[in-house]
């Protein structure tokens, strides 16, 4: 079934038949749905596994990735979720079929213009990971209120921890709150930058992998 909001010239959403309508950035979208008898190729199967790999990773870093690809997204008329995708996809994967897995240095959570941190480090302290990156005194406005990105993912878990609005870049140092069951498990860290009026965004920077 398929439903007209506006009449029968406007936004349709829904099934009719082997077709399908719905909305995409705005814009009237229909596809075929249809079905093969063919067993898939290898290369089919490799893509599969990609989007597979690529989306369970992506999946607890939602929110973040939201707010870390919406610059980008917008610049290419795309969805969030499929810029964050292609960019995982095409960059931070390794291995081959079917053996395929997230190459973590590769990867970038978030992705603009913005000055990445500038020689990001991390280390364990008692209440969970500090951040430091190399900053001056005389840094100008606004840059010197653009504010830190933390995400940490626990591959072992599939979960994520993050703060999108954390300290200002003059600082030099940023603190990610986390319990102690959680310090000693094994995690691929990382750092970006935001601006205070949320119009600009860094790519992110691989700060290291903890407990490995």
């Amino acid at each position: 079934m398929a439903f007209s909001e506006d009449g029968l010239f406007g936004k349709t959403n829904g099934k009719i038949g082997n077709l399908v309508y719905y909305q995409r950035m705005g814009k009237n979208v229909v596809r075929r749905v249809g079905k093969t008898l063919k067993p898939a190729t290898e290369a089919q199967l490799r893509c599969r596994m990609e989007m597979g790999v690529t989306s369970a990773f992506l999946k607890p870093l939602k929110g973040f990735v939201y707010v870390g690809f919406a610059h980008e997204a917008a610049k290419l008329n795309q969805m969030v979720n499929n810029t964050a995708n292609s960019n995982i996809k095409l960059n931070a994967l390794k291995g081959s079929y079917p053996d395929i897995t997230i190459d973590f240095p590769k990867v970038l959570v978030s992705k603009g213009d913005l000055k990445p941190a500038e020689n990001p480090k991390v280390e364990k302290v008692p209440e969970g990971l500090k951040f430091t990156w190399d900053t001056t005194p005389d840094m100008a406005w606004p840059e010197l209120t653009d504010q830190a990105m933390l995400l940490v993912y626990f591959p072992a878990d599939g979960k994520a921890l993050y703060n999108m609005f954390g300290a200002n870049r003059i600082g030099g140092t940023a603190l990610l709150e986390m319990a102690d069951p959680m310090l000693v498990k094994p995690m691929e860290v990382y750092i970006s930058f935001i601006s205070a009026d949320r119009k600009q965004i860094a790519n992110s920077s691989y700060v290291g992998n903890i407990n490995e």
